[in-house]
C-alpha cells in the first residue's frame, strides 16, 4: 500500500462518520486533497496532484482538484462544523479564547480572514472569510463569519473571550462582541481620542507616562463617544522592536489580566506562520476565485487539526516521543509543530507509528515556546 492510500485511510473513517452527505465522492476528493496538501506541504495544486495515486495525467488529476474546488454543493461551514462538533466535546467548562486576524496571500489579491481557538499556545481555524485586495475590512463582511461561530460555541465552550490587533480597532467590533455574548480585548492605536471618567479629554497617550502601566475605567472611545469601555495600557520592552504602546479595551475592568488576555493573540500570528514557511507554503497559492480558495482552506483545515492533534500525542508520551522529532534538550517546538513533524517522520519511516484521524483535542495548556511581549 502507498503512503497516500495509508493517509486516505487514516483519515477516511473518522470524515465520513462526521458527515452526512448525499454525494459520498464529494467527502472522498476533499480527503485526496487533504492527503496532498500534507504530503506536498504545499497548497499549490500541481504539487498536491502529484502525491493522488490515481494512474492518469497530471493534468487530470489537477482538474479533479480543480472540479472539486468549484464544486458550488460543497458547503464549507457545514463540512467544516460536522468535524468541529466532534473536536470540541468535552469543552463545556473551558474559556475560550478567539483570535480574528488576517493575512495577504496572492501577493496583494486576496485577504484571509479568520476565526482561530487558541490550543496550545497556537490555534486552530474556526471560520475564515477570503476577500479581495488590501486595507482594514468593515464589520459587515464579517459579521456572519462572526455571529455563526457565536451560535456553534455557545453550550460547547463556558465563555469566550475575541483577541484583535488594532486592524479591528473600530469601535463596532466591540458592538458587534456585545451582540452575540462574547467578552473582548482588542489594541486600539494610541492616538485614539478619549474621555475618561473625570472628564478630561484627548489622545490616549497624552494619559500615559513613558513605560508605566495605566488602567482606565468607564472612558468613552473616539472623538464622537462612540463606545462605552475600559482600557488598559502598557509598553512594549523593546525586545523585538521599538518601545510603544499597547492600549486594550474591553467591557471588563481595566487591569493586567486584560492585558495578559490580549497576550495570547500571539498565538495566530504564530499559526499563520505555521501556515504559510512554518508548513503549508499558503502565501503562494494561485487560486484566482475567492470561493474555490475557501474551499481549499477547508482541506488546510484538516490538516491543521490533525497536525494538532498528533502534536497532543507526541506531548502525552513524553520526552521519549518528544525527542524523535525535536533534538533540543527541552521542548522546542509548538504542539503544532511536534504534530507536522510527527507526521513527517512517520511518512519517511514509521509509517505503522501513525495513528488514526481521531478530531479530537483537549484544551491543552502549555508555555509558550517563544517569548511573548511583555505586556
Amino acid at each position: 500500500m502507498n503512503s497516500s492510500q495509508a493517509l486516505y485511510n487514516r483519515l477516511n473513517e473518522t470524515l465520513r462518520s462526521c458527515l452526512v452527505v448525499s454525494n459520498s465522492k464529494q467527502v472522498t476528493n476533499w480527503i485526496w486533497i487533504v492527503v496532498g496538501i500534507l504530503q506536498a506541504r504545499s497548497l499549490a495544486l500541481s504539487q498536491i496532484a502529484n502525491h493522488l495515486p490515481m494512474d492518469t495525467e497530471a493534468e487530470s488529476r489537477v482538474t479533479l482538484i480543480r472540479r472539486w474546488l468549484q464544486n458550488g454543493q460543497i458547503d464549507v461551514w457545514a463540512f467544516y462544523q460536522a468535524v468541529l462538533e466532534r473536536v470540541l466535546q468535552g469543552w463545556q467548562a473551558v474559556d475560550a479564547y478567539v483570535l480574528l486576524d488576517g493575512v495577504m496571500v496572492f501577493g496583494d489579491r486576496w485577504q484571509i480572514f479568520r476565526l482561530s481557538l487558541q490550543h496550545g499556545c497556537r490555534a486552530i481555524p474556526l471560520g475564515w472569510v477570503v476577500l479581495a485586495g488590501t486595507g482594514l475590512t468593515q464589520v459587515e463582511k464579517l459579521e456572519t463569519m462572526l455571529t455563526r461561530v457565536a451560535d456553534f460555541l455557545r453550550g460547547r465552550v463556558r465563555r469566550v473571550t475575541l483577541l484583535a490587533d488594532s486592524g479591528f480597532r473600530d469601535c463596532d467590533w466591540a458592538k458587534l462582541c456585545g451582540k452575540i455574548g462574547w467578552h473582548y480585548a482588542i489594541r486600539v492605536a494610541c492616538n485614539t481620542y478619549v474621555t475618561l471618567a473625570d472628564g478630561r479629554y484627548g489622545r490616549l497617550d497624552a494619559f500615559v507616562p513613558y513605560r508605566q502601566n495605566r488602567y482606565f475605567q468607564n472612558i468613552a472611545l473616539t472623538q464622537d463617544a462612540k463606545l462605552q469601555t475600559n482600557l488598559s495600557v502598557t509598553w512594549t520592552d523593546g525586545t523585538d522592536g521599538p518601545i510603544e504602546i499597547v492600549a486594550v479595551i474591553s467591557e471588563r475592568g481595566a487591569c493586567r489580566k486584560r492585558l495578559h488576555e490580549y497576550g495570547r493573540r500571539m498565538s495566530v500570528e504564530q499559526s499563520f506562520r505555521d501556515d504559510k514557511s512554518g508548513g503549508f507554503d499558503l502565501a503562494h497559492t494561485r487560486l484566482h476565485h475567492a470561493d474555490r480558495l475557501e474551499r481549499l482552506l477547508l482541506a488546510l483545515a484538516i490538516a491543521t487539526v490533525w497536525c494538532h492533534e498528533l502534536g497532543e500525542q507526541v506531548i502525552l508520551q513524553g520526552e521519549a516521543a518528544r525527542r524523535r522529532i525535536d533534538p533540543g534538550p527541552r521542548r522546542e517546538l509548538s504542539v503544532f509543530q511536534l504534530g507536522w513533524r510527527w507526521l513527517q517522520r512517520c511518512l519517511s519511516v514509521r509509517f505503522h507509528d501513525l495513528p488514526i484521524f481521531k478530531a479530537r483535542l483537549t484544551n491543552l495548556k502549555l508555555k509558550p515556546v517563544v517569548s511573548l511581549p511583555n505586556l
